[in-house]
């Protein structure tokens, strides 16, 4: 506690304040708890963050006897961990010392896992086999800590270059893979130390006689595994003393034990490159660089680089954490002789890719572990430390990784920004992204096991939706009108009921509130992600007295006419929604046809009132075409049998809308209690005209970050102005000269391809996001969201493309190329 009080003290934070004697109370099974265990300074950064992001979120646990452990109620064998006390943080850098009284219960859980620390044991042992997200473990940061073991994935999963290595291990050592040869890492296994001399010392001799020894003159003998971690205990000599080094392993042999091993490995120097001449005659030493970098797993257990410091050494010796001061790596390599910033951020780039592949192998390693060796069956390695050399190898700059760890790159890298801000340098993004990566695990656990009420299952397109319920371990009850529906036998609840007549949705609520009160369902959230049950799912929301958009508000933002006429009227703000808002006018005889006409220009855009898809949009020159193609709708697209899914159970009738030059976008929207909380956008390709269907997509955007302000404001405030304030949001805009202007609003999640595609490039995930608003929960959703990589996508068509897909066999060839990765495929229809 005092160590807490010095470090905020440093950091000019007020004191922790102790409301100890003043029980907190009134924790429900919906309040997101994530605990720290142990020592406050390693994590106080993101603390600090976690508590601006969810005030009161961060709880850290500094004594055994602040939290307890008691018998999982949702898995068995498994426990849940209960907070009575700890230090909770909220926004500007407060502090609190509470008690919790009932207890309050964990949602995520880490600490220092650090191997031979006096706090390891409680904290191990509070951490062990719990059934919630685990950020770690006392054997998974054995394993972290055993630089043979990490040495021997990053070489074989990763495909990383590690310094060659020649180790020792017992044979009945289980932990590392018998009969596979890895390139840089020889692995013997001795049977009796004692009695295999002559082995030994025939493995030493060709290891320094080989060939990855020649572009090396020393080598390093020393003991490994997790109780050597920071020791620091290793030899030094040059590799012709074979006698020597052999006798060195030798001694080391003797008190081998089970989980040690042996090494005997290059000493890989740092490159040298040309530096300018010096200004002194004094002369030069030659020294080596450490590269100390942190990597977490993130949105969609995919690893996200976080952050990246240098330490500069003598060469003779290894540069150990904590003996000198971090640094940057752009200036360590200016220092280097590393000139071009180009040459510099290539370098960045591909140390990133490295850190990052080497943490997606070592959780693959960790996948294949039994839940009793990763220390319980939530456990995970959340954060990574991995430390590179920067080598020349064929006169190319090369990145050597050396060792990962659990706590000292976090430790280094800490100290790094800490300095840097005592400079005046911006804050960094690491605490952010810790925090961020936190609390999402916190609220994929808070979510698993809730009821959700889901009105509507949609076509082929919502597929995605029952594998990801399954993933987030949700309790799906599906009200759908067709009692064949392939989701059927993917659900809790199946609750066949036909509600395609959407003119008479009210009725429809109370029948559907009959059917769930019959079933003895209590859900916890109701929601749509079918456009046609957007109204329908907002009655039966107010109906169970759940949260979500009113049905009032849906309603306007549902008819199309009614949005813009509704936004027309709408003059507060700066600007106010009516500069968004479009002249039209409805359509249901061809007599408003004509009315239209002396009020809405042309040309313009003709299109169904409730329509989904673009189907039956158009671009039309004169009235004598608006009455052709309106014709031809009214006579073909009656009743939702004639083309399921476009929103026909709602009617025919259509609207007349002025046309707006410009590139056409989507924005997709995550809003709670009013408040933007995430927001992406994405380009359409031209359309073809007359038709308004979409050629091609491409995310993230390519328009600058000025014009998609634009976008995501006008987005915004036309919901606002609609009354939608909790839920995700697609809004289609299109962006002319003049700014934005709003095409239509619709108001449930992004459709087709947008949910796969923004997980894909940014990480989160629109079907969670709405799952925890219609629960109340904000989301955590990146503050920076940076695009990870760009798609861009043609939209294929029956009419121009069937042919080519299904007979000369192009959907298998795309369906080929997605299994390698190489293509995503999104089906709209069967």
């Amino acid at each position: 506690y005092e160590q807490l009080q010095s470090a905020l003290c440093q950091e000019g934070l007020p004191p922790t304040l102790d409301c100890s004697t003043e029980p907190r109370t009134g924790f429900g099974p919906l309040d997101m708890t994530v605990c720290i265990l142990g020592s406050p300074t390693t994590f106080l950064p993101v603390l600090l963050e976690g508590g601006t992001r969810c005030p009161g979120a961060m709880v850290l646990c500094l004594s055994p006897t602040w939290a307890s452990r008691v018998p999982s109620e949702t898995s068995p064998g498994s426990w849940s961990l209960l907070l009575s006390r700890g230090v909770s943080f909220k926004v500007g850098g407060h502090s609190a010392l509470e008690t919790f009284v009932p207890p309050r219960r964990a949602n995520y859980v880490t600490g220092t896992f650090v191997p031979g620390d006096p706090e390891g044991g409680w904290v191990g042992e509070l951490a062990r086999d719990l059934d919630c997200p685990t950020g770690g473990s006392v054997q998974l940061t054995h394993r972290l800590e055993d630089p043979l073991v990490t040495r021997w994935v990053l070489a074989a999963r990763a495909k990383l270059p590690v310094p060659p290595t020649l180790a020792f291990v017992l044979g009945a050592r289980v932990d590392l893979p018998s009969g596979q040869e890895v390139p840089g890492v020889r692995l013997v296994r001795l049977e009796d130390p004692q009695g295999q001399q002559s082995l030994v010392q025939e493995e030493v001799g060709a290891f320094l006689g080989g060939t990855t020894m020649e572009p090396y003159s020393q080598v390093v003998v020393r003991p490994a595994g997790w109780r050597w971690r920071g020791t620091g205990t290793c030899s030094t000599h040059r590799k012709e003393e074979r006698a020597a080094v052999a006798q060195a392993v030798g001694a080391w042999l003797r008190g081998l034990t089970e989980e040690d091993s042996v090494l005997l490995e290059a000493m890989v120097p740092t490159a040298r490159l040309p530096v300018p001449p010096p200004r002194s005659p004094a002369p030069r030493l030659p020294v080596a660089l450490r590269i100390c970098t942190l990597v977490c797993r993130s949105w969609g257990d995919r690893p996200q680089f976080c952050q990246v410091a240098c330490a500069v050494g003598r060469a003779e010796s290894p540069v150990r954490h904590g003996a000198a001061l971090p640094q940057s790596l752009d200036s360590s390599l200016q220092q280097w002789g590393v000139v071009a910033p180009s040459q510099r951020q290539a370098l960045a780039t591909r140390l990133q890719e490295a850190t990052e592949a080497a943490m997606a192998a070592l959780l693959a390693t960790e996948a294949e572990l039994s839940p009793q060796q990763r220390g319980g069956t939530r456990a995970h390695t959340d954060i990574l430390g991995v430390d590179f050399l920067l080598a020349c190898v064929d006169d190319a700059l090369e990145l050597v990784a050396l060792a990962t760890n659990s706590q000292r790159c976090l430790e280094t890298c800490v100290l790094a920004e800490a300095m840097g801000r005592a400079v005046g340098e911006p804050p960094g993004d690491l605490p952010r992204l810790l925090a961020e990566a936190m609390l999402h695990r916190a609220q994929c656990h808070l979510v698993e096991g809730k009821d959700i009420l889901l009105i509507g299952a949609g076509g082929v397109s919502k597929s995605f939706v029952w594998e990801a319920a399954r993933d987030y371990g949700l309790r799906i009850h599906l009200v759908e009108s067709d009692p064949e529906h392939f989701a059927a036998g993917l659900v809790q609840t199946f609750l066949p009921y036909d509600s395609r007549e959407h003119r008479r949705d009210e009725e429809h609520a109370e029948r559907v509130l009959e059917l769930v009160r019959s079933r003895g369902l209590r859900p916890h959230a109701c929601l749509s992600y079918w456009d046609d049950c957007v109204v329908l799912a907002a009655l039966v929301c107010q109906g169970l007295g759940l949260r979500g958009c009113s049905p009032a508000a849906v309603r306007v933002a549902k008819q199309k006419s009614r949005t813009h006429q509704h936004l027309q009227r709408c003059r507060r703000g700066r600007p106010a929604p009516a500069a968004f808002a479009v002249p039209c006018r409805r359509l249901q005889s061809h007599g408003d046809v004509e009315r239209a006409a002396g009020t809405v220009p042309f040309p313009a855009v003709a299109k169904l009132e409730f329509g989904a898809g673009a189907v039956g949009v158009r671009l039309v020159e004169d009235a004598g075409q608006c009455h052709a193609h309106a014709a031809r709708l009214w006579r073909d697209l009656r009743d939702d049998a004639d083309h399921p899914g476009i929103g026909l159970g709602w009617g025919n009738a259509m609207l007349l809308m002025e046309y707006v030059p410009g590139t056409e976008h989507d924005v997709d929207l995550v809003v709670f209690e009013g408040r933007l909380v995430g927001a992406w956008v994405s380009d359409n390709g031209p359309t073809r005209v007359p038709a308004f269907l979409e050629t091609a997509a491409c995310l993230p955007s390519c328009l600058p970050a000025d014009r998609q302000a634009q976008l995501v404001r006008a987005a915004l405030e036309c919901c606002r102005a609609c009354g939608l304030r909790d839920g995700v949001f697609n809004v289609e805009l299109k962006l002319g000269p003049g700014g934005p202007r709003l095409l239509e609003i619709n108001p449930r999640m992004g459709g087709f391809y947008l949910r796969d595609w923004i997980r894909e490039v940014y990480g989160p995930d629109l079907l969670l996001a709405a799952v925890l608003v219609a629960l109340g929960v904000p989301p955590v959703l990146p503050a920076r969201p940076a695009p990870r990589a760009h798609l861009a996508g043609v939209m294929c068509l029956g009419s121009e493309h069937g042919a080519a897909l299904a007979g000369g066999g192009g959907m298998e060839a795309l369906r080929e190329l997605q299994g390698r990765g190489l293509v995503r495929l999104n089906r709209l229809f069967e």
